[in-house]
């Protein structure tokens, strides 16, 4: 298993990290972990070409400040032709945040103390997942979302009278999304019209 991390302008290249945990025997574990530092959006991962089967990219993309489609290249750069990518994501759709909108409540992310990269700072749907990640040259193979912990949409006073509108676009509704993709060619040039904008004449390209 190989690691990165990111630790803003932290100088080194890697870090150690002790986590404590309980053995199967009831026994106190602690276990070193080095990471490579990489900040995803920007730097070359430091790996060979086709180095991985699967890649885990969990909880990462809704940080990113500026170039997603940067850090899928270089997954699918590390990746073998028809390696495994696992993403998870905040829903942007979920429950939660329709109840908060319709109630006036705004669904963006707090700031952060720990600068711009701490919150979330683009969360996305089901379907914008799919299309970056086609657009990168990945075969979106499964994709579903579901809540991770209980919802408190029900408690919202008008969570009766909306709860049934939405009721047929249930199964996109949870709170994260999960994806299954393989690595199945070459990331299209350009980036994406739906994802990206003010960026050099040409760049910006339809993607469909």
């Amino acid at each position: 298993m190989t690691l990165t991390n990111y630790y803003g302008d932290t100088p080194a290249s890697t870090t150690t990290e002790t986590l404590r945990y309980t053995g199967p025997s009831g026994a106190i574990v602690d276990k070193a972990f080095t990471s490579h530092l990489v900040n995803v959006e920007n730097d070359r991962f430091p790996f060979e070409d086709d180095a991985f089967d699967v890649v885990l990219f969990c909880e990462v993309v809704e940080h990113l400040l500026v170039d997603p489609l940067a850090a899928l290249r270089e997954i699918g750069r590390v990746l073998r032709a028809g390696g495994t990518l696992v993403a998870t994501t905040p829903n942007v759709n979920r429950l939660d945040n329709v109840m908060g909108m319709v109630s006036g409540r705004n669904i963006y992310d707090p700031y952060s103390g720990h600068g711009a990269y701490g919150r979330h700072n683009r969360e996305f749907n089901v379907e914008e997942l799919r299309r970056l990640l086609e657009f990168a040259g990945f075969e979106v193979e499964r994709v579903f979302t579901a809540d991770a912990h209980p919802s408190a949409a029900h408690l919202d006073p008008r969570y009766e009278e909306v709860g049934p509108l939405v009721r047929f676009r249930e199964h996109d509704l949870g709170h994260y999304i999960f994806v299954r993709a393989r690595a199945s060619g070459e990331s299209r040039a350009g980036l994406p019209a739906f994802l990206y904008r003010s960026w050099p004449p040409g760049v910006i390209v339809e993607d469909r």
